[in-house]
Formats: C-alpha cells, structure tokens, sequence
C-alpha cells in the first residue's frame, strides 16, 4: 500500500506543483479493480498533501469512452490496454504510463470433482452452467454462493 500512496503523492506533485502549494482538487478516474486500495489510501494522501481527490470508478472500457469524448481527469488508473490505446489516440501521455498493479483471477473445483474443460470461452460457459453451485467473492463481504434447483438441459 506505501507504494500507491508514494505514487499518489508523487503524481499529485507533479500536477498540482509543490506539497505547500495551495490545495487542489484532483481528478481521479479509476478502474473498479483498484477500487479498495485507492479508499484506504485517498484519506492518507489528502492529509500528507492537502490536495482533495474527486474520484470516480467505473469499468474500464467505460470510462475510456468518458475520456474520448472529453471527460475532463487529472489522473487515470486504467487497465493496461486501454492504457495504451489511449496513448495511442494521444489522450495520455506516454512517458507517465507506470504499472502499478496486476491482478489474477482463478478457478478451482472442491477436491475429488472432476477438472473442467475451461479451454475455451464456450467450454468454461458450459462448464459454469453445469456446475451445481458457483462460488464466488464479493469485496468487503463474505463469499457468495448461487446454487441451482436443477441443472440446464
């Protein structure tokens, strides 16, 4: 988590000019994936540095559309494609492109359940389907579990 808030500071400096400079409100276009950690640290970094972040999340392709029709940001937390082709249309500027994060998602089957075909998007569709019950995470929350009262014909 330090290395967001020293990323925070350090993109905020660099707009918003020096830490004693007088406050600013920055702009800040996030994805959902990095929701949880950019609320923990936004309160840190309005204190550290005085400036206020105005953040707004969405899915990613979703606001890169708000960003090509001219949404106005001071800083965007975006995927890495859409990164680059926002770059690409000269709507970011490329030498402040900085990977700060990666993220994975999983799949797994309770021990003794056969292994799924996930090979491809129509075999892990079928796969989800069949399956009897799927378990998944909400952020903040328990896991969550929808069963099915009977399987797909």
């Amino acid at each position: 988590m330090a290395i967001w808030l020293a990323l925070l500071v350090m993109l905020a400096s660099a707009l918003a000019g020096p830490i004693d400079a007088q406050a600013a409100e920055i702009k800040l276009i996030s994805t959902i994936g990095v929701r949880s950690a950019v609320e923990e640290l936004a309160p840190q970094f309005e204190s550290k540095t005085g400036h206020k972040l105005a953040i707004t999340f969405g899915v990613a392709n979703v606001l890169k559309r708000q960003i090509e029709a001219g949404e106005p940001f001071d800083l965007a937390i975006m995927t890495a494609a859409v990164t680059d082709d926002l770059i690409k249309q000269g709507r970011l500027v490329a030498a402040t492109r900085t990977d700060v994060a990666r993220g994975s998602i999983g799949i797994a089957v309770r021990a003794g359940t056969p292994k799924p075909d996930i090979s491809s998007v129509d075999a892990l569709k079928r796969a989800l389907l069949e399956a009897k019950s799927i378990t998944y995470a909400r952020r903040r929350r328990r896991p969550s579990t929808r069963r099915r009262a009977s399987s797909p014909p």
